[in-house]
């Protein structure tokens, strides 16, 4: 019997030093990605400067390109004709349509911008509630598991000569009141 209640004992002490060792990792891990994430939740970075600036970049060379072409073949036709006038509306259409052509990727990029950041605050609320669920759950169950090695430890060190003649009294007991109702 005594090395059940050894055994118990044992195991009531490993749950708890797992129990703390599980505690301790999660502490270090949450220093370090609960603010992370909390600041996530509450000021999401977006994409950075330089990823807006190369899609910006990326969107407008084709327009800047066009333009600039159609300006070119204006002054050398207008230098070749000697009529300045003659493409002045068209050079205007190409400015109003390069000037919409600026604004719509300037919409879209920020629209996209404001998605990421959105998709970051989702991302680091359920972060969180994870990261919450895990912890509580993990030391909910450590603390079981240690309750029962000490329950079983306690059972186990009920044994000897006078648990005995307790536990024979009791099935005395409850034989002579088989017979009696109440």
């Amino acid at each position: 019997m005594r090395s059940a209640v050894s055994a118990s004992q044992n195991a009531a002490n490993a749950a708890g030093t797992a129990a703390g060792q599980y505690n301790q990792t999660a502490g270090d891990i949450g220093a370090n990605l609960i603010p992370y994430e909390t600041r996530q939740l509450f000021n999401p970075q977006g994409m950075s400067q330089r990823d807006i600036g190369a899609q910006m970049t990326a969107a407008l060379a084709g327009t800047g390109g066009a333009t600039s072409a159609l300006t070119g073949a204006a002054g050398a036709e207008a230098t070749r004709t000697r009529n300045p006038v003659g493409f002045s509306s068209a050079l205007d259409d190409a400015a109003r349509q390069a000037g919409r052509t600026v604004a719509g990727v300037g919409e879209k990029v920020a629209a996209n911008n404001a998605n990421v950041k959105l998709d970051q605050q989702k991302q680091a609320g359920q972060m969180l509630g994870e990261l919450y669920g895990s912890s509580s759950r993990a030391g909910v169950g450590e603390g079981e598991v240690q309750g029962k090695d000490i329950q079983d430890m306690i059972s186990a060190n009920q044994t000897g000569w006078l648990q005995n003649i307790e536990g024979i009294l009791n099935s005395i007991r409850g034989a002579g009141m088989k017979g009696v109702t109440v």
